[in-house]
């Protein structure tokens, strides 16, 4: 199932083109020469992902162009932006770190090297007091502990080499097998696919890096504080002890934030869902239970009949945690179990009846900041309100097959005609018929 990998090289094609016409940040070449030239000197280090590190580690000057600028020499955290892209495509979390320390290396040799900063170009003098100067003396003796650190220097000295105008080097085309057949390698495990039909839910830890989590979760507060705006984010409130009015989820972003979208629409989380579904996936809808302190919980359900709209018979969920979850704060609770397409019996809310309830095996499944749980729709689940001080915030992006047609645009406008967010409801109406599109959820359901 070659789908999203296709997706990915496709992807850094189009931009490679982009890159043969884009100045390389005040350099004499163009991006992509630099790019090729770096990659050239570091094949021969015979280090498959050190190599594809050196070709894609300026990908953050490309990939997100809407991203703030530094003056007239590139992106800004373009390190960052593009080890996460890189990361939503699918490659290792070597390459992807890699990448996202290519700038601390050159912070570290200004910092303890006084030769390699009196041979910094213009261009690179210009972007280093963008991005934060010599290091401290705490931050050289972190970074020298990385364990990859003495790959990531190397990596750095190929970065201010490859600057050569007119020197030819492989284009970018001949790289294209090496980096299917490392992407072909981060797929699920057969293991992983066997957890997930056995018992409904897979569960993946250590994917992101401690950097990564960090970005994550502030992504997660940018989007909280968007304003409320008519016919773009969906924000979505309910009432409690803690609060009349709290945040309970926002939906409708991946346009709006492209950072966290290019991971919800990316390769790599399709990809993932793709092999659990044994065909292509496209993306159904998405949002963020923030759960902040006081927020209620979540009644026993399955997803299936609240996804019933289009016709679809199966979808797959992938939850990703912001924040550490725990039965304090309200962590999932699910049924394993390899569980047939059929709905339990059910109130006319759509909830699980109570007896039936009572009757299954619920199991808490708390999870880490950075964790990512997969499961089908037909996996019962809940969670508790949230007793803790803090929030317990998590993405859930849903998906559907590709087969089955792309209906996300669809669903939310549907969704925002019968169920609208506040800022769009008319006054005195109420939206107490909500049906599929507000099961088991404390989201207030009359209009304010």
């Amino acid at each position: 199932m070659s789908s999203a990998i296709d997706q990915a090289l496709s992807q850094l094609e189009n931009l490679f083109r982009l890159a043969a016409k884009a100045d390389y940040v005040g350099e004499p070449l163009s991006q992509a020469q630099h790019a090729l030239q770096a990659a050239n000197l570091a094949g021969r280090s015979g280090d498959e992902e050190l190599m594809i590190a050196a070709l894609l580690h300026d990908i953050g000057h490309l990939c997100f162009p809407n991203a703030p600028a530094m003056g007239e020499v590139g992106i800004l955290h373009h390190e960052n932006l593009g080890a996460d892209y890189l990361h939503s495509l699918g490659f290792s979390s070597r390459v992807v770190q890699l990448v996202g320390q290519h700038v601390a290396a050159k912070r570290y040799l200004v910092s303890t090297n006084p030769d390699y900063a009196n041979k910094l170009s213009p261009a690179s003098r210009a972007t280093l007091e963008y991005q934060g100067g010599s290091m401290s003396v705490s931050e050289t003796r972190r970074f020298s502990q990385l364990p990859d650190a003495n790959n990531i220097l190397r990596l750095r000295a190929w970065d201010e080499a490859a600057k050569e105008p007119n020197l030819e080097v492989p284009e970018f085309e001949t790289y294209l097998p090496r980096l299917r057949a490392h992407l072909e390698q981060q797929r699920l495990s057969d293991r992983e696919v066997a957890e997930f039909q056995r018992q409904g839910y897979v569960h993946l830890t250590n994917i992101f890096s401690d950097e990564q989590i960090e970005r994550l979760r502030q992504y997660a507060t940018d989007l909280a504080d968007l304003p409320e705006t008519p016919g773009k984010w969906m924000k979505y409130f309910e009432s409690s002890e803690a609060a009349e009015r709290l945040l309970c989820r926002i939906e409708n972003f991946v346009q709006y934030h492209d950072p966290l979208g290019s991971w919800i629409s990316g390769p790599r989380f399709t990809g993932w869902i793709s092999q659990l579904l044994a065909e292509p996936a496209c993306l159904f809808k998405e949002k963020i239970n923030f759960k902040l302190a006081g927020a209620g919980g979540f009644q026993p359900h399955q997803d299936a009949p609240a996804f019933t709209t289009y016709g679809h018979d199966y979808h797959i969920t992938l939850m990703l945690s912001f924040d550490d979850s725990t039965e304090e704060n309200g962590c999932l609770e699910v049924v394993p179990g390899d569980w047939p397409n059929e709905s339990l019996p059910m109130k006319p809310d759509l909830t699980i009846a109570e007896q039936t309830v009572a009757s299954l095996d619920w199991q808490s499944l708390p999870t880490r900041a950075g964790d990512i749980v997969m499961f089908g729709s037909y996996l019962p689940h809940r969670s508790g309100k949230n007793l803790s001080a803090g929030s317990r915030r998590a993405l859930y992006a849903t998906y559907n097959r590709l087969s089955d047609g792309d209906v996300r645009d669809a669903y939310f406008a549907e969704k925002r005609r019968v169920f609208p967010p506040d800022v769009e409801r008319k006054p005195g109406a109420v939206y107490d018929d909500s049906g599929v599109f507000n099961v088991g959820n404390p989201v207030s359901r009359s209009g304010h």
